[in-house]
């Protein structure tokens, strides 16, 4: 479940800390100085900007628990004045001393706010704490970092369909969607908080990850269809290794009338990946089109060429399926 936290700016101090890092971007540059290129170089590939945007907090027995809950994602408010006056989204998050340093000095006690978390490009509002609706939904004060419960959440998610929905009627701004790399990491942490450990499960392991093998590589005769139409080869990569090629649809599977040939493809497990995320997309006349993202990659060399015929022509896949893969948009990418 996403989450909203709320961070105060109630201090002078704390407002001037604003111009730092939320009213405009923290150049990458220094946070080489402190982080080294390697480590820079993956948070510039979370974003197509040429800075970051970021706040933190002191260390502390209620901040850190709360710092630790936040997953890339959850909205974040600002909050001052008693009115919300930001919105942004969790891009990610860091602990370290010497960057919030850099960004923010310290405070009177020596600390300073080490952990933190890095936002999108943060909007401006102006809404009441306490002005209905909202209020009802979230709090009617604040003091401090604050992480709305989860009870509140699901009252909203229920009532709104979605946070974004809930952002959209009760401050008039739409959220950004995630880059491609933050929302699987936003899925990644989902699934790790839903997949708690039982040693009572253990006995089952085995099972189950058979199981998730075969319904990945596909309705059975489907794959098998595919498997003799494109001679046991992937249609991108012509790997021939059967245990890692698996049966794609070309349009969207709703139901068994999907599975036919002319519906699908037979792709390389990470092949199929891409194409499900729309990161590399075949044109209709069969030609293979990488995102940009992976023109520097190892996957650069398939750019341009032609995928694998079946064997029979009235195996070739569906013009008009393609056509509607080709113009779907990559996932929010």
């Amino acid at each position: 479940m996403r989450r909203i936290f709320i961070f105060t700016a109630g201090t002078p101090e704390a407002r001037d800390h604003l111009k730092d890092s939320i009213t405009q971007a923290v150049s990458f540059s220094r946070m080489e100085k402190v982080l080294g290129p390697e480590r820079t170089a993956q948070f510039k590939a979370l974003t197509n900007a040429d800075g970051f945007y970021a706040w933190g907090a002191v260390p502390g027995p209620r901040n850190k628990p709360r710092w630790e809950a936040i997953r890339v994602g959850d909205i974040v408010l600002t909050v001052y004045g008693n009115r919300y006056r930001f919105v942004s989204i969790v891009s990610g998050t860091l602990h370290d001393e010497g960057m919030a340093r850099e960004i923010w000095g310290t405070d009177d006690k020596g600390r300073t706010w080490e952990y933190m978390y890095l936002l999108t490009q943060p909007q401006a509002l102006d809404v009441g704490v306490q002005a209905e609706p909202v209020a009802s939904y979230l709090h009617r004060k604040y003091q401090g970092f604050t992480k709305i419960s989860d009870e509140k959440v699901q009252t909203i998610l229920e009532k709104f369909g979605s946070l974004d929905h809930f952002v959209e009627q009760m401050f008039q701004r739409s959220l950004p969607d995630l880059p491609l790399e933050l929302e699987l990491e936003q899925v990644r942490a989902e699934a790790s908080e839903a997949d708690s450990f039982n040693p009572a499960s253990m006995a089952d392991g085995r099972t189950k990850v058979l199981r998730e093998v075969v319904r990945r590589q596909g309705q059975l005769k489907f794959r098998e269809a595919l498997m003799a139409a494109y001679e046991g080869k992937c249609a991108v990569t012509g790997c021939d290794i059967e245990a890692v090629l698996e049966a794609a649809h070309i349009a969207p599977y709703f139901g068994k009338d999907s599975n036919v040939v002319q519906n699908g493809l037979l792709l390389r497990a990470d092949i199929h990946t891409l194409f499900d995320l729309g990161q590399l997309k075949i044109s209709p006349e069969g030609t293979i089109e990488l995102h940009k993202r992976l023109l520097r990659s190892i996957y650069a060399k398939y750019e341009s060429r032609k995928i694998r015929s079946p064997l029979k022509k009235s195996q070739e896949p569906s013009l008009e399926a393609l056509t509607l893969k080709y113009m779907s948009p990559s996932i929010r990418a």
